[in-house]
This record gives C-alpha cells, sequence and structure tokens, in this order.
C-alpha cells in the first residue's frame, strides 16, 4: 500500500470517528458532563424504574388474558466489519474511566470485569452499572434515594447481605419494595448445580435487617419452597416489637408445595400457628395474596377498605378463615374491591353464625354486595363450594371470570351460571342502594377463561348461548369436553371450498357475537384455520388470535393467519394446570443473581 493510499485510509478512519458517537471529543470533554446534577439523576431514576418493570414482568396486570406474548429474543451478531474502531475506542474509554476510578486496581480485578462484563450471564441492576461509570456520575447516583428503593433477594444470597445494607442506607426514608424468593428456579439445565434453598439461619440474619424498617415497607413479596422458612419469618414480622407496616401497599406471600393437593389437614402440625402481622394494623393495604400460606384471619388489616385485589389459594379446611371471618373480609373491602380470586381455598364449613362470634360478624348469613367487583377467579374447589360461594356473592359489575376445575362434575354449576341469580331479591330488600345484579354472571362478562370444567357437552352450549357480549376468550382444550371449542364454528357450516359471494339466502348462526379475541391450547392449526375463515365468512370476524406455543401450526397455516389477523401469536403454557399456574406467578419475580462486593461499592476516586 502506497503512502497516497495510507493517508486516504487514515482520512476515512478520522472522519469515522469524528462522526462517531461513542468515541471521545478530542478534546477529552464529554458533553453529558454538561447535564446539570438534577436532569442526570431523573435519567437515572427513569432507567432504574424501566429495569425493574422488565425484571419484575407484570403479566397479571387487569385481567388474566393479557398473557405475555410469546416472542423469542434474537441473539444477533453485528457483522465483524462493524465492530471495528467505535467499539475499540469504547473500551479504551471505559478502561480509562475504571483505572481513574481505583477500583479494585490492586487486586488486579476491575469492577467492570466484576460487574459490567460482556461474559456474564447476567448483568449488575442498572443502577449499580450507572454508579460505576465515574464519580461524577457515582455522586449523584448515590444521592439519589429512589434508586436504591428495590431490595431482591434470591436462594443464592448468602450473609452478611452487604447489598441489602448499603440499598437500605442509600434509599434513606422512602417506601422500600422487597422480594424475598427462596425459591430455587425451575428451569436449571442438566450441566447447572441444583441451588440451595436460603438457609434458616440466613433468612434470621435477613429479617434482622429489614424488620426495624417494617414502617418503610411499601410492597413485599416473600417465596419459599419449605413452609418452616414461610413460619419463620411470619413468627419475626408478628413479634410484638414489630411496628405497624404503615405503608405498606401489597403483601404476597407464597409457599410453593409440592406434595399431594388433596390432603385435608395442614400437612405439618408444628407450624401451623395463625399469627397476627405488623402488630395487627397495615391500614394502606391494596393488594394481599396469601398462597399457601395462613395467618390470624380476625386481624384487623384483613378488614380492610382498602382492599383492591384478594387471592386466597391451597389452604387445607383446618387453616382457612371460618364463614364469619371470611364474610367480614369480604364485607370490609365490598366499597374497593376489583378482583378476588379463590383456588382451593375461601371460607370453611357452611355460611353460619358461631355462637358468641363477634359483633362485626353478625351479618355472616346475609348476601355481600361487592359492587366493583370486575373479575372473578375460581378453581380447585368442589362444586357445592363454589355454588354456594356463588350463591352468597351479589357481583352487578363482573366483566371477567375464570374457572379451573379438574375433578368432580360441574354440570350443576353451569346450570347455576347458566339460570337466573338467587341473590338479587335478597340483596335489594336489605340493600336499597344496591345495583342490580344481571339475570345471570355470564350476560355481563367480557372476558372468559376456563382452565379446565368437567361437565356434560351439552354445557358448552348453554353457556355460550348466555355470553353474548363477550369480547376474549380462552380455553385450555386439554381439559375441556370437545363441544366447548366445536360449538363456536358457524351453524349451518359454511362451504369455504366454493368462490363467489356468500349466498344471501342461507341464514348462519354463530355463538359469541361480539366475539374478537380467542387464546387457544390444544387445537391443531387446521382446525384454527377453519375456525377463523368460517366466522370471516359470515361476517363475525375474529381480530386476535394466540395459540399455545407447541401448537402445530404449518407455515402456510401461520402465514394464512397472520394475513387475516390483527394479531397472531404463541403463548408459553403447560400440559399440567398446576405447573402453568406456578410458572405464570414465579416469571413475575425474576431473581437476577448479582456478584456483590462491599468494598468494590464503596470506593473512593480521586478523580474526575
Amino acid at each position: 500500500m502506497d503512502s497516497t493510499e495510507n493517508r486516504e485510509v487514515e482520512g476515512q478512519r478520522s472522519q469515522n470517528l469524528q462522526n462517531n458517537p461513542l468515541a471521545l471529543p478530542s478534546d477529552g470533554s464529554c458533553p453529558i458532563d454538561r447535564l446539570p446534577p438534577e436532569i442526570l439523576s431523573l435519567i437515572f431514576e427513569h432507567g432504574t424504574a424501566a429495569y425493574n418493570l422488565e425484571e419484575t414482568d407484570e403479566e397479571g396486570s387487569t385481567t388474566w388474558n393479557d398473557f405475555l406474548e410469546h416472542h423469542g429474543e434474537d441473539d444477533r451478531e453485528e457483522p465483524s466489519e462493524q465492530k471495528s474502531q467505535a467499539q475499540e475506542e469504547q473500551g479504551e474509554h471505559e478502561t480509562k474511566v475504571i483505572n481513574e476510578e481505583g477500583s479494585d486496581s490492586d487486586s488486579g480485578r476491575s469492577e467492570y470485569d466484576s460487574e459490567l462484563s460482556s461474559h456474564s450471564e447476567v448483568l449488575s441492576s442498572f443502577q449499580v452499572i450507572v454508579s460505576h461509570v465515574c464519580r461524577h456520575w457515582r455522586t449523584v447516583a448515590l444521592e439519589t434515594p429512589s434508586l436504591w428503593t428495590t431490595i431482591k433477594v434470591s436462594s443464592g444470597d448468602r450473609p452478611p447481605f452487604e447489598r441489602v445494607t448499603a440499598f437500605l442506607e442509600r434509599s434513606k426514608s422512602l417506601p422500600l419494595d422487597i422480594c424475598i424468593d427462596s425459591v430455587f428456579p425451575g428451569d436449571l439445565s442438566d450441566d447447572e448445580d441444583e441451588p440451595v434453598e436460603l438457609f434458616i439461619d440466613d433468612l434470621e440474619v435477613l429479617c434482622t435487617l429489614l424488620i426495624p424498617h417494617v414502617p418503610r415497607w411499601g410492597s413485599l413479596e416473600v417465596r419459599v419452597a419449605s413452609y418452616e422458612h414461610m413460619y419463620k419469618f411470619l413468627r419475626a414480622v408478628s413479634d410484638p416489637s414489630v411496628p405497624p407496616a404503615s405503608q405498606l401497599r401489597a403483601l404476597e406471600l407464597y409457599h410453593h408445595d409440592e406434595s399431594d393437593n388433596d390432603i385435608s389437614t395442614f400437612p405439618e402440625p408444628d407450624f401451623s400457628d395463625h399469627f397476627t402481622l405488623f402488630s395487627g394494623s397495615a391500614p394502606r393495604l391494596r393488594n394481599l395474596t396469601l398462597w399457601g400460606v395462613h395467618v390470624d384471619w380476625t386481624q384487623g388489616w384483613l378488614r380492610s377498605s382498602n382492599l383492591v385485589e384478594l387471592e386466597l389459594a391451597y389452604h387445607t379446611q383446618d387453616v382457612r378463615p371460618d364463614s364469619s371471618a371470611f364474610s367480614a373480609m369480604l364485607r370490609a373491602a365490598a366499597p374497593t374491591l376489583e378482583k378476588l380470586c379463590l383456588e382451593m381455598s375461601g371460607p370453611s364449613g357452611e355460611w353460619i353464625i358461631e355462637p358468641g362470634a363477634p359483633e362485626w360478624s353478625v351479618d355472616a348469613n346475609n348476601p355481600i354486595l361487592l359492587p366493583k367487583l370486575i373479575q372473578l377467579e375460581l378453581g380447585f374447589s368442589p362444586p357445592s363450594e363454589v355454588i354456594a360461594l356463588l350463591r352468597k356473592l351479589c357481583l352487578p359489575s363482573l366483566k371477567a371470570l375464570a374457572l379451573n376445575f379438574d375433578n368432580g362434575d360441574y354440570t350443576d354449576l353451569v346450570a347455576y351460571l347458566v339460570g337466573p341469580s338467587s341473590t338479587t331479591s335478597a340483596v335489594t330488600a336489605t340493600n336499597s342502594l344496591s345495583k342490580e345484579q344481571p339475570r345471570n354472571l355470564l350476560r355481563g362478562l367480557e372476558a372468559f377463561k376456563i382452565a379446565g370444567l368437567p361437565c356434560s357437552e351439552e354445557s358448552a352450549g348453554q353457556m355460550y348461548n348466555e355470553l353474548v357480549n363477550l369480547e376474549s376468550l380462552t380455553l385450555y382444550m386439554h381439559h375441556l369436553p370437545s363441544p366447548f371449542f366445536g360449538n363456536l364454528y358457524p351453524q349451518p357450516s359454511p362451504k369455504l371450498e366454493e368462490t363467489g359471494p356468500r349466498d344471501p339466502t342461507v341464514s348462519y348462526r354463530a355463538p359469541l357475537p361480539r366475539l374478537t379475541t380467542l387464546f387457544l391450547s390444544d387445537v391443531s392449526g387446521h382446525a384454527v384455520r377453519r375456525f377463523v375463515h368460517e366466522r370471516q365468512w359470515i361476517g363475525m370476524p375474529l381480530r386476535r388470535l394466540f395459540v399455545e406455543e407447541d401448537t402445530y401450526v404449518t407455515y402456510e397455516e401461520e402465514s394464512w393467519l397472520k394475513e387475516n389477523l390483527e394479531k397472531f401469536d404463541y403463548f408459553e403454557g403447560s400440559d399440567d394446570e398446576d405447573d402453568e399456574e406456578y410458572e405464570s406467578i414465579s416469571s413475575s419475580y425474576v431473581s437476577s443473581v448479582e456478584e456483590w462486593d462491599a468494598d468494590d461499592d464503596s470506593y473512593e476516586s480521586d478523580s474526575e
């Protein structure tokens, strides 16, 4: 290469560097350093909020049919030519900044190597990353308390929990969002070692750090595989010295038990105590989930007038609330309650008033009006219990219903849902201000999920005749009689092989006239395409269709569906409904396994 060519190459390289936003300016200055600290702090707040939102993955927002759409994330590599000089210059800049910080320079391991390495499978959290870029950014980050209010502890964490201590200090007096996930992941590959659940002694150390800050707790989520762990936690927060949880908005306690769900009594009598938490006071509580976890059902904060969402699941009969306590919970929450989920839980025994019952339960036998309840989920309870519950409730605003039953015959439940309500007159007689309940619960539904409903084959048609306002339907066909999908086809069946316009003399009938969105599992791609085509042909087109990811759909069928629908995609499901429910809950908290070195994170730098 002659000198002329060399000059041309150098000139092109110089031009590329001038146009490269990742390259340092020639005078060594950095434009972002001119941002006021207040603006930089705001940027950090938005970045941390986005990171936390992605991590917590809010699947269960308003209705369950907002499934996470299954999108495979492509791990695309840039062509080698495009990695070029820009990344080399960026790497030189990162190394320069870290060396100036002096972090771990003596140990031969930089902070960048430990937390920001591209070879690491799990990156550190956003606020930790930005606090290790340079001294100026670190100062701004550490003086922004809102960056440090989300505390996550996973099964791989061990004392002395330096990260927890640092976040508690840096968050100042702001409310805390805490997640303790002691359940090890269930998606390990064969070559990964199974992690050990958080030790009991470690949990005690963690509680010692967190409990003094109970008045700051804004949300709390605890997941355990062993009830001994949950018992230890419940006992810690029920100590008389624990102050009220004055800012607690959301409480979620999960015991993921792999034992037989058919047992009728609590299997660990040594841990059967019913505790009163937070000195019986959590006045701002809005969302409550108790999954296989029981407490003292008469404590004050369970009769909250602020409760918006209530989920009770997997309680044996002997640890459930009695009808008086359960009724009191619902009546207190009636002005605000929007979502109620009961799976293998609810009141124990019949709806009767016990002798000597407290004053707040004297109306336990009267109907319960829940005027704002829009979403109801019921599962894994005998038909008689479900019917008794529905007879007790008046739900004039119900828009979304989910049913998930596996054993027994629920034909009588379908008959009750289809028939007129028997609650309206009783409620109207006792409350002149009540809203009138519709003819039946099905007429007002806009979203309906049926994950399991053993019943007669005629039941599907009976239900569909009443679902005149339904817009979204979810069917797990591997747990349902075939007519639940078959009855959705128009009658008579259109002759789709014929060309030309539809015969105007033929009158077609199809259930669910307002149906626009359908979630399906265990239905072939061929059947799905035919259904979409026939609904389209008779003038009742489907707009959005989601099928379980293991559904067999040919390339031609998928292309046709994408061309004829506003949205066609796949959702993640499971043949085992229990596993699916567990996965959908577990995915709401994606624990990040982050290495924490207190020395690394508390360094002081001497230069900008």
